[in-house]
């Protein structure tokens, strides 16, 4: 197929052999085959668009464009012969191949640097559709794309709700038009699928349907292990006994030693209604401002993703929603300073004002010098004079300063020097100078200081638990909640599993034996992993770690597979959706110092010191502390 040959392809991509190579070769090799495949996309894409410039551009304005066989379908026949592909595929993918180079060019650059992967392409396009034509277009494309760019990995569902959520914050107006269109849409169909069967196809809004689904999986979920059935047979049947009142039991075999312990209750005969003893909860998160009205901001709804700040309003207002706020109680406490820091920048505002006396009088001593000289000597050619060293030990350390501060800037790494406000440009003062303080032009008095910080009251938040009482292992509710609406899905990278049904996980393992040392819970130390990637991380060789960005405050996650290679955690959480998450502020973990052990008069046994757990534990906390030096010294290049 490749007329260069496979050792050229290779070299391109900067893929090796793989039957050559090690198992971290080969996973290098698979996010090489990612990047190559997403410029090997955008080649498509841009080739596309580039066809039909040269075939249907031309005639769109003409005759032919009316006939059924228009110039597009010509195209994307040309198209669907040359991939190998049927024509409806051919059209769809031109229609993306447009919608990149009109609507999304900021997205299909990225797509050829390779910082997309491919099989994102199609969902981007779609959830953008409705904005073709909008005003807020570009910017949108312009949000999305500065999403793409950070550091972490994508999932399908994180990037449904990213798109979504960028153009709810842009154009609100048009999110609402949508809603009311979507709402005449309701509906039931019923599609023969054959063989007897049929397919029911339901449309309503997320959280009825959300509701009804979570009615269908739990009674589903309240059968014996006996049951023959799978989840899905047993939802549909639960579906059918529930729009029907029929009942529905476990159809496990009836064996007299094995009795059924299936947890379904059965309505009065009247009303035979098959149900459990359970409560259906649907979690929405939003904002105040938005359920207030004053805001139009995206909300999140569990098992559907991000919706409108309309449809937060509509769920609000049903009759059997119940709000519980997530934020920080505050009361008044005493100031953070006293009488004696008051009185310290008092002493410093003074210095200040003694040192803009003193630059004042200097600047006046060197125009009378400068002036006096001017007829005598060459300002350009005449060095400067050094001034005296004495003189300078003498006035003291203020008078020996530099002119000029230099500060390192913590963002960019970059050195910027500043001079002194209250120096000239082309000014000497030499001897004369002083030190410039960082402090107010035209220092207050100590009197209004006073005055101004003791004004009452003072307000401090109330930390919230972590760990509900008596027990430093279990998350408090309301952290746990904190946790999933963080997070939103299992932050594994790629998967797509919801929060709210997945286990809660200590990044460092908990020491049940000593609680101090190690797997504290807290914020900070916990995610959200669904229970395959919970039991992977945890009886596998997989390594992970977890620790807030210090600029940020957003928690950075780190996945290390068995032979070493590091994969960022999710790049879109909970944090970006709603920002007031990380002003959310939790009691810090105090550690509990046990009594020391009473004296032992026999000697130490000879059995091991600790346990396989904790040693592999620390094995797996000093890996982690390894992994970040190394981070640190080698920054990722973006």
């Amino acid at each position: 197929m490749f007329e260069c040959g496979d050792v050229e392809v290779q070299r391109v991509a900067g893929i090796g052999p793989a039957n050559w190579l090690r198992p971290n070769e080969l996973l290098r090799n698979c996010e090489r085959s990612v990047t190559a495949q997403s410029y090997f996309e955008w080649v498509r894409y841009d080739s596309a668009a580039q066809l039909h410039r040269q075939v249907v551009a031309p005639l769109e304005n003409t005759p032919v464009a009316l006939r059924a066989v228009d110039p597009f379908a010509v195209c994307a026949a040309q198209l669907a012969a040359a991939q190998q592909i049927t024509q409806q595929g051919a059209e769809h993918y031109l229609t993306r191949a447009l919608a990149l180079r009109d609507r999304l060019p900021h997205v299909k650059q990225l797509l050829k640097e390779g910082q997309v992967a491919a099989h994102h392409i199609a969902e981007i396009v779609s959830r953008t559709d409705l904005i073709d034509g909008s005003e807020y277009m570009a910017d949108i494309d312009r949000d999305i794309a500065a999403q793409l760019r950070r550091r972490g990995s994508w999932s399908k569902n994180r990037i449904r709700d990213m798109v979504d959520a960028m153009i709810m914050l842009r154009d609100p107006d048009l999110v609402r038009e949508n809603r009311a269109d979507a709402k005449k849409r309701r509906g039931v169909w019923n599609n023969n699928i054959g063989d007897g069967m049929s397919a029911l196809d339901a449309v309503g809004s997320a959280e009825s349907n959300g509701l009804i689904m979570q009615r269908l999986e739990k009674l589903a979920m309240s059968v014996c292990k006996a049951d023959p059935r799978r989840k899905s047979e047993r939802m549909s049947d639960a579906l059918f006994a529930t729009v029907m009142g029929r009942e529905f039991a476990c159809e496990c075999p009836k064996d007299p030693k094995h009795p059924c312990s299936a947890n379904i209750w059965t309505w009065p005969a009247d009303m035979v209604v098959s149900g459990i003893d359970a409560t259906l909860v649907l979690h929405v998160i939003a904002d105040q401002a938005t359920i207030d009205g004053d805001a139009d901001n995206p909300g999140y709804l569990q098992g559907h993703g991000v919706i409108s700040g309309e449809h937060v309003r509509d769920i609000a207002g049903r009759p059997e929603t119940k709000q519980r706020p997530m934020r920080n109680d505050y009361e008044q406490s005493q100031p953070p300073w006293n009488d004696h820091d008051l009185r310290a920048e008092a002493e410093y505002a003074d210095l200040y004002a003694q040192d803009q006396a003193a630059a004042a009088a200097a600047d006046k001593a060197a125009a009378v010098t400068t002036e006096a000289a001017a007829t005598d000597h060459d300002p350009e050619t005449e060095p400067k004079p050094a001034g005296n060293p004495e003189a300078d030990r003498a006035a003291g350390p203020e008078a020996q300063a530099d002119p000029e501060t230099t500060s390192e800037s913590e963002t960019d790494g970059k050195t910027q020097t500043s001079s002194p406000p209250a120096a000239a440009p082309d000014r000497d003062r030499g001897p004369t100078r002083a030190t410039v303080y960082s402090r107010a032009p035209e220092p207050p008095r100590y009197d209004e200081m006073v005055a101004e910080a003791a004004a009452p009251p003072y307000w401090q938040a109330v930390p919230l638990p972590v760990v509900q009482p008596g027990d430093s292992y279990r998350p408090s509710t309301v952290l746990d909640d904190f946790i999933r609406m963080r997070d939103l899905y299992c932050v594994w990278p790629g998967c797509n599993k919801p929060a709210w049904t997945a286990d809660l996980d200590h990044t460092c393992e908990y020491n049940h034996h000593d609680p101090d040392n190690g797997g504290h819970t807290h914020p900070d130390g916990m995610k959200a992993l669904c229970r395959f990637h919970h039991l992977v991380k945890t009886h596998s060789d997989w390594l992970d770690d977890q620790w807030p960005d210090p600029i940020t405050g957003r928690p950075r996650l780190i996945f290390t597979t068995p032979t070493g290679r590091n994969y960022h955690g999710p790049a879109w959480t909970g944090n970006d959706l709603f920002p007031a998450l990380r002003h959310i502020v939790f009691d810090d973990w105090e550690p509990h110092t046990p009594p020391p052990p009473p004296p032992r008069n026999t000697p130490p046994p000879t059995t091991r010191q600790h346990t396989r757990t904790h040693a592999k534990h620390t094995r797996r906390q000093q890996e982690r502390l390894r992994n970040r030096r190394k981070s640190e010294e080698n920054p990722p290049p973006f």
